[in-house]
């Protein structure tokens, strides 16, 4: 029976270390926050299992395959218990929003339907409490490139763009590992892509592919269609922008290759509001629309939040941890489209020499310095937009409390501004 080292005790590892032990295997476990040596317990064990922040360049990672070990990650282990289908999403962005329709409009029809993965409840969690049912997966980059054997029997590539290059060596790297989600697939098996990114449209797998944006599901003169039939009016949705129009018909699509009747998929479209932190409408203040698009960390996603606004008349709050990624090609859209644009934490002077030019840029020390500003020059008719397009562990500890953060500055200068 092999022995496992599980290393990085966050939710996943935490998971994967209960998972393993009501199996009745032997387990060590470790944290490099803990101050742990890794290289203890190496001798000792069959396998490691890696928690998906710990990156192939981290010593234990290169060791661990020097000494002929198995590597995997939490994703993978929880797949070698488990005995039911599993739906994957992927993509840079809007994996959580498109996983979460998904489940909706699956469990509306089946009963046995869990969601998970790398939003929420790890597939370790899932499998301990619900070994054989349908796992609607989202599945990151740092997840796909250690699985194995997983093989999902339909899922979603939204999109791709250049991200996480602070942990994959290089952006081929990372599209990968992207495609490393799906290569198990087999015939019987369906795929939704993008038929926009030759990227995305290109992933190797043995799967049917169902094309999304033309052909077998698109958006037309302001509804969606799939296989020809009409599922959704724009109008009648809850959810902003195209973005997400496009995250629901991929969610319909694949709830449509399951069977579920084309009522179900209507209901969930129209009663959904969206996510936290996902260009959540914050409501108004004084006339002025805001947005909290916290969970936005990449400038893909603020390019789709931008295009969702009105041209001209957004006050724009962006800015955090810098990726190593290109803020450059958003110049056009920024200028077209922000009034002014409210920079803070690590990432501002590379993003205000990127849009020099574009608008008027202001740069601040906190948050709570930008969200005033933006209160105070915002007029009737405008919106104010917290889309940060970088990571958040400059000055929060995730998108969440960057969020929440925002919120209640929110929160706070109302009720200063109501007296």
């Amino acid at each position: 029976m092999p022995k496992f080292l599980v290393w990085g005790l966050g939710i996943s590892g935490r998971s994967a270390v209960k998972l393993l032990r009501s199996k009745g295997y032997e387990v060590y476990e470790g944290d490099d926050k803990e101050g742990t040596n890794f290289r203890e317990f190496l001798p000792l064990v069959d396998r490691v299992v890696l928690s998906p922040g710990i990156p192939p360049s981290h010593p234990l990672w290169r060791e661990a395959l020097k000494q002929g070990l198995d590597v995997i990650g939490e994703l993978e282990l929880a797949w070698e218990f488990f005995k039911g289908r599993a739906i994957a999403i992927t993509g840079t962005d809007g994996k959580s929003t498109t996983t979460r329709l998904t489940y909706l409009m699956l469990s509306k029809f089946f009963k046995d339907v869990e969601e998970g993965g790398n939003i929420g409840v790890p597939f370790s969690e899932i499998v301990l409490k619900n070994p054989e049912c349908l796992a609607v997966l989202e599945v990151s980059s740092f997840q796909g490139k250690t699985l194995k054997t997983f093989r999902p029997i339909g899922g979603a590539f939204l999109n791709f763009s250049t991200d996480h290059l602070d942990w994959h060596p290089s952006v081929e790297d990372y599209l990968q590992s992207k495609y490393n989600i799906f290569l198990r697939q087999k015939e019987e098996d369906f795929l939704a892509v993008n038929a926009y990114q030759e990227e995305v449209k290109n992933v190797p797998t043995k799967a049917r592919k169902i094309s999304i944006g033309e052909g077998d599901a698109y958006i037309k003169e302001g509804k969606g269609y799939i296989f020809g039939r009409e599922v959704f009016n724009l109008e009648g949705l809850k959810i902003v922008g195209m973005h997400n129009a496009y995250n629901l018909l991929t969610a319909g699509v694949i709830a449509h290759m399951l069977g579920v009747p084309e009522e179900v998929i209507k209901e969930v479209a129209y009663t959904f509001k969206g996510l936290p932190y996902r260009l959540e409408y914050m409501g108004e203040f004084n006339g002025v629309k805001i947005y909290n698009d916290s969970k936005s960390t990449t400038p893909n996603a603020l390019k789709s939040a931008l295009e969702s606004m009105p041209d001209g008349r957004v006050i724009l709050i962006a800015g955090g941890k810098d990726k190593g990624l290109d803020f450059e090609s958003l110049y056009p859209l920024v200028r077209k489209k922000v009034k002014a644009c409210l920079l803070i934490g690590e990432a501002k002077e590379k993003i205000a020499k990127s849009w020099n030019g574009a608008t008027d840029i202001y740069l601040f020390n906190s948050l709570e310095e930008a969200v005033e500003m933006a209160l105070s020059i915002s007029q009737k008719g405008e919106a104010i937009l917290f889309s940060p397009a970088c990571a958040s562990f400059d000055m929060f500890k995730d998108y969440k409390e960057r969020g929440e953060r925002f919120k209640a500055l929110l929160e706070e200068f109302r009720a200063v501004y109501k007296n």
